[in-house]
């Protein structure tokens, strides 16, 4: 693919680009930077130049945003490492040649933008991939050791990515195919280094190898690359003889130095500093290293016995660095010690039909040092030939090493786990195939420890630890990819694979990741390349299928939910035995069941419809999902039972429910919640299956009975009684008969008290009125249970409960209900009981109009009452808490409106202007700065609009003494063309499928741009409210930017003035404003009273924007006048240092409209330049310092120098007789001019 197609901006998957298409911007800064930094006259500097540095951190910055796909950089890499080492080679080049040349000057530190961009290179894209493409000669290797030396000398923090490129560089110099020696030209004039146990004295390999001692105790990549270098260097044919084991020897004795060991465990320190840790880390790491490239184990000798005692010592728990270290050196020992397996496990399984794939083992003690254990393994192929295998001697300390492994499969921390499982893997295949079996059985039972099976088979994991399952499933993936587990073993093996492993700690759980490396497991067998063992998997396909998709989509946790789809599907590509194998993957994707809701209720639905999946899924919901210990899984798996439930109505019936109905009075409060809730749901959308079966009909019937009197008194009643209330709404729902209909049955009279307790224990009472509701709807209420109700509403009851009762009140029917409601909302004592009851209104007027109950003057005080609750703007810490009264009552507006389709109609036909200034709140709330709120508006307007009925033409004439006036049937035509945007003829005979808008409210500068146009409409009971909104949304950031930018653009389209107001536009709507109303509308909202007023502040701030886009450009010089009487009046004797500060920015904006307004607002600045708070004064005299030294607005003639360094140079935040004296010599000199 060539480089056009490579750099292209292609398409993305998730956030995660798929190709280098920054690849020109990124290569032309390359140049400039290889040219600047080539420029050996300027190495003589202490820092790269500015431009250059900040090229580099846009380059890093690009090259790090390919963290996730380093391999769209491959294209380019070579050319990108070539340059930059090319500039790098000059310099070490340079370097070396001055060496020891006492008035040489290169700078150590010129070269950092270089190095600090092959850093990035080698993290983003991998130390191993970036060094292939730098320069190897030989004549490279004594510049960068020098270089490297230099560097030593002072470990400075602003150049350790060089140091880290030096290091990683000579790693690969360590492996030119020449003797060091050969190439030792005695290098003379290092610098000492600063360092115990350093010198500059000796060969260029002891010097190579002290160099590397010292960067194993540094933090950070350094110590990576010393130990990348000192490894490569060691197994050098030349050094391994006479170097290796001494080296070996010092980091063993390092080792123990640092621990405080000594050869005496007892002598080890309680806790290692940091220093100690970083000396045993960089030893150990240097060791992983060396032992990886070490052709032989000749060179441990007894060191092995004493790495031995160090890995199984204590000393090393504190850090789990240090241990995963252990762990990788303890594996990487014993491969040494095991000669490679004579055939590839793999490619054995994969080319044989294995009969038997355990052989006889035969134990031989041989008696020497080293016993050994000889194997003689066969396999039979399908034809009856027999393949045998060589004998094996395994070390006897191989199995030391596996123990070591083992016991950290039990670790605390996951990295240790990963590594230890990697190596018993890795070990495991080097091993006969009787040995591997032993390790595999040992692994198998660690998952067995401290678990219980009862008699149905069910595995009890409650006592176990989650590290330890952890660590064993790891390994067992890692045995299964490589072939190890043979056929029995997974017959015994696969049930106890944790997919379902959780166990509850206080208010949270632990085993997402056992159940993730659980997936693992499952997406390792289908890997196994055994053939008898594929045919095991695929006689349990089935269950190993039902058991994948039940975790893909009713676990809690997202990733483990994405890792059984993966193991799904790679069951699916590679062994095709899973039922329905691709239909059920398209349902679980990766994306499908990353959403949780999607994936409970639409992808479990869905599934269910297999037979395969129906029962396992419905099991799993009824006995996992339901008891969930977090409270929202256990909602949505209910909501997933009601979906599921149908599909097998018999097996829900008699297998599940007595289950279900049997935990209902379980003493765990998660198991109680999720029983009862579930019951309800099954008794809901089964109810004509149960009523058929008498024993059915009374366990469900029986839940309320089976829970003791103390579940909903004690501790956790809230939520027993949540479950309660949701199982009689269920109940409800279905219409099952529990007694008579006027509510005087006892069983009704316990279930209605049921819902007095919840309503006055629970926090959230949204769901339990909704149940209440369909009882009431169900089995109605006395008159006692009604007087319960409104009674708990009285002033003199608690606060939660009296707010809760106020949104039971929609339930009620009584006209003195509607009363009582109207009340709350605009008079209630809390926001939160004017919040419920803006709700319950909406619903009690929903209810009564359904039955036909409610005359047109109980819905116009509802309607009024509502009204009044969208200008409910209170705050308190919490907030803009008046809000949720906003929101509540829009929401119940668009109940009634929604269930009346005439009753705005008749609002209008009233002789008042209540019906217009219902529409301007509406319109107003449609710019509100909340989303939420703002698509509520737009949803009541558009019903309002294209719902209601309405008698009137498209002229505005009645019809019929029955039609609207003809100016509001204009006004609501005009609405209707904003709305839809369809400049043609609409009649407004609501139908409710026409016309609907298509943009949404949600999206500020969707529903901006469109309703800023309804300004035009000629009615100031609409136009006042709406600008208002525009004005509040404006003062709000980023959101303020959005309203002023509609309104900036609305207003260049008006006329100048009102004289003007009458010219159409090119839809024929008539302008009703000018840019002089526009202007004069900021004056009234500025001129409101001060005291209570919300607009004042935002009245200014959107004033002195739409100065500043030039909207208001227009206007008259008449208009302006008014708007700074009305900025001064503000200001005057105010100190308030917000409000001022905005009032001196406007007189800042003003003075650029006229000369005379210059004039006045010059002048304004002078008297707030004496303020008494000295932040005013500051700002005072800067914006005088715009006005007349950088806008010119005032001319000063010959002053302009004196006045310039009067305002630039005073320190007016200061109270200070100078401050006293400018002020007086600056107003002197402003007035002069000012005032002729």
């Amino acid at each position: 693919m060539g480089d056009s197609t490579q750099g292209a901006k292609s398409t993305e998957v998730g956030s995660v680009p798929t190709f280098f298409w920054e690849h020109e911007e990124f290569l032309e800064s390359l140049e400039k930077v290889v040219v600047s930094a080539k420029d050996a006259d300027s190495w003589t500097l202490p820092n790269p130049p500015n431009e250059e540095q900040e090229l580099v951190r846009e380059m890093c910055k690009i090259l790090e945003a390919y963290q996730e796909k380093p391999t769209c950089l491959d294209p380019y890499l070579e050319r990108i490492v070539s340059k930059l080492m090319a500039v790098a080679q000059e310099y070490v080049s340079a370097y070396h040649d001055n060496l020891g040349i006492t008035d040489a000057s290169i700078s150590m530190t010129r070269l950092n933008g270089i190095f600090d961009l092959l850093y990035t290179v080698c993290k983003v894209r991998g130390y191993k991939i970036a060094i292939r493409f730098f320069p190897h000669t030989v004549a490279d290797v004594e510049p960068v050791f020098s270089t490297l030396w230099r560097y030593s000398v002072d470990f400075g923090a602003s150049n350790w990515t060089a140091r880290y490129v030096l290091l990683i560089w000579l790693s690969l110099l360590a492996m030119i195919p020449f003797d060091i020696e050969s190439i030792d030209s005695g290098l003379v004039g290092l610098p000492a280094i600063n360092m115990p146990g350093s010198n500059n004295d000796g060969s260029l390999l002891n010097l190579w190898i002290e160099l590397g001692k010292i960067y194993l105790s540094r933090p950070g990549c350094e110590m990576e690359g010393a130990a990348v270098m000192l490894a490569r260097l060691l197994s050098r044919k030349d050094t391994a003889t006479l170097f290796q084991p001494k080296f070996i020897k010092w980091a063993v004795c390092e080792i123990n130095e640092a621990a405080g060991l000594n050869g005496n465990e007892n002598n080890l320190q309680q806790r290692l500093d940091i220093e100690s840790v970083l000396r045993i880390n960089g030893a150990l790491r240097v060791l992983c290293h060396l032992f990886a490239v070490m052709d032989s184990p000749h060179s441990l000798g007894e060191q092995v016995a004493i790495l031995q005692r160090i890995f199984q010592s204590e000393a090393f728990e504190q850090n789990s660095i240090t241990r995963k270290l252990i762990s990788k050196a303890a594996q990487r020992m014993a491969l040494l010690m095991l000669s490679p397996a004579p055939v590839n496990p793999k490619l054995l399984h994969a080319q044989l039909s294995v009969r038997n794939n355990l052989g006889e083992c035969k134990t031989k003690d041989n008696g020497d040092d080293y016993s050994a254990v000889t194997v003689s393994n066969s396999t039979e192929s399908d034809d009856g030939t027999i393949e045998q295998m060589l004998d094996t001697e395994i070390p006897e300390d191989v199995e030391c090493f596996l123990g070591i492994l083992l016991h950290r499969l039990h670790d605390k921390d996951t990295i240790v786990r990963w590594s230890a499982s990697k190596g018993v893997g890795r070990i495991a295949e080097r091993l006969p195939v009787a040995l591997a079996k032993e390790i595999v059985s040992a692994v198998a039972n660690i998952l067995k420890e401290e678990t219980m099976v009862d008699e149905k088979g069910v595995i009890d994991v409650s006592m176990t630890a989650e590290f330890s399952w952890h660590g064993a499933l790891l390994c067992l993936a890692e045995l299964s990819r490589r072939g190890l587990l043979y056929s029995q073993l997974l017959r015994d093996i696969v049930p106890w694979v944790g997919l379902t492993y959780e166990i509850q700690r206080g208010d949270y759980s632990v085993g997402a990741n056992v159940r993730d490396a659980a997936c693992y497991v499952m997406w390792s067998f289908a890997r196994i390349p055994n053939p008898s063992a594929k045919r095991v998997l695929a006689e349990m396909s089935t269950n190993m299928a039902t058991a994948l998709i039940s975790v893909a989509v009713f676990d809690r946790e997202s990733n483990v939910r994405r890792a059984a789809s993966a193991a799904f599907q790679e069951h699916v590509g590679r062994q095709g035995t899973f039922p329905h194998g691709i239909s059920v993957l398209q349902l679980a994707d990766f994306f499908s069941v990353g959403i949780m809701r999607n994936a409970y209720v639409v992808a479990g639905r869905r599934i269910a419809e297999f037979e395969e999946y129906r029962h396992p899924l419905l099991h799993h919901l009824c006995t996992v999902t339901i008891y969930h210990w977090d409270v929202k899984t256990r909602e949505l798996a209910v909501k997933a039972l009601r979906e599921l439930a149908p599909l097998s109505p018999e097996y829900m019936r008699t297998i599940l429910l007595p289950g279900i109905v049997a935990h209902t009075s379980s003493p765990f409060l998660a198991v109680r919640h999720g029983a009862i809730t579930a019951a309800g749901a099954v008794a809901e959308v089964l109810a004509a299956n149960l009523s058929e079966d008498i024993t059915a009909s009374k366990e469900v019937l029986s839940v309320a009975d089976n829970v003791p009197a103390r579940y909903v008194e004690d501790f956790g009643a809230s939520m027993t009684l949540a479950a309660l209330a949701s199982y009689i709404g269920s109940l409800s729902r279905a219409g099952w008969n529990i007694g008579s209909s006027d509510g005087s049955n006892k069983i009704q009279r316990k279930y209605f008290d049921y819902f007095v307790q919840a309503l006055t224990t629970c926090r959230d009472v949204t769901d339990i009125v909704r149940e209440l509701t369909a009882f009431v709807d169900a089995y109605g209420l006395t008159s006692e249970q009604r007087s319960c109700i409104e009674e708990y509403t009285r002033v003199d009851r608690s606060g939660t409960s009296r707010e809760s009762f106020v949104l039971a009140l929609g339930v009620l029917s009584d006209p003195d209900v509607a009363n009582m409601l109207c009340g709350f909302v605009s008079g209630g004592a809390t926001v939160e009981i004017r919040t419920n009851a803006a709700m319950a209104l909406g619903q009690f007027c929903e209810r009564v109009q359904g039955n036909g109950s409610q005359s047109f003057a109980q819905e116009r005080a509802a309607v009024e009452a509502l009204s009044r609750g969208l200008d409910d703007h209170s705050v308190d810490n919490r907030g803009d808490v008046g809000s949720w009264v906003r929101k509540q009552s829009l929401r119940s507006l668009a109940r009634i409106f929604k269930t009346n389709s005439e009753i705005f109609a008749r609002l209008c036909l009233c002789e008042d202007d209540f019906s217009m200034q219902l529409l301007g709140q509406i319109v107003c709330a449609a710019t509100e700065k909340i989303d939420k709120l703002r698509a509520e508006a737009g949803r009541v307007l558009e019903i309002i609009l294209f719902e209601q009925n309405f008698k009137c033409d498209g002229s505005g004439k009645s019809k019929d003494d029955a039609a609207v006036d003809p100016h509001i049937g204009d006004c609501l035509m005009q609405l209707r063309r904003i709305i839809s945007d369809r400049p043609a003829h609409l009649s407004l005979t609501g139908n409710g499928n026409q016309d609907i808008s298509v943009f949404s409210w949600a999206d500020p500068e969707a529903a901006f741009a469109r309703i800023v146009h309804a300004l035009s409409v000629n009615d100031e009971r609409l136009r006042q409210p709406l600008f208002e909104g525009f004005v509040l949304s404006g003062s709000v950031e980023p959101l303020g930017k959005l309203a002023v930018s509609a309104v900036a653009a609305y207003t260049e389209t008006l006329p100048a003035s009102d004289s003007t107001a009458t010219v159409a536009n090119a839809e024929g709507t008539q302008l009703a404003w000018s840019v002089d109303g526009v202007v004069a509308e900021l004056t009234r909202l500025i001129l409101t009273d001060r005291r209570t007023s919300r607009m004042i502040n935002p009245a200014l701030i959107v004033a002195d924007q739409l100065i500043e886009q030039g909207a208001l450009l227009a206007a008259s010089a008449e208009s302006w006048i008014p708007l700074y009487r009305a900025v001064q009046r503000v200001a005057f004797k105010l100190r308030a240092p917000m409000r001022l500060s905005l009032c001196l920015k406007l007189y800042s904006s003003l003075a650029l409209m006229s000369d005379e307004l210059a004039r006045l607002a010059a002048e304004s600045l002078l008297v707030h330049i004496g303020h008494p708070t000295l932040k005013i004064r500051q700002t005072a005299a800067d914006h005088l310092f715009a006005l007349v030294c950088i806008h010119g607005a005032v001319d000063v003639g010959d002053d302009i120098e004196e006045i310039e360094l009067l305002l630039a140079e005073t320190e007016w935040a200061y109270d200070k007789d100078e401050v006293r004296t400018a002020r007086t010599r600056l107003a002197e000199l402003v007035r002069r001019h000012i005032r002729q």
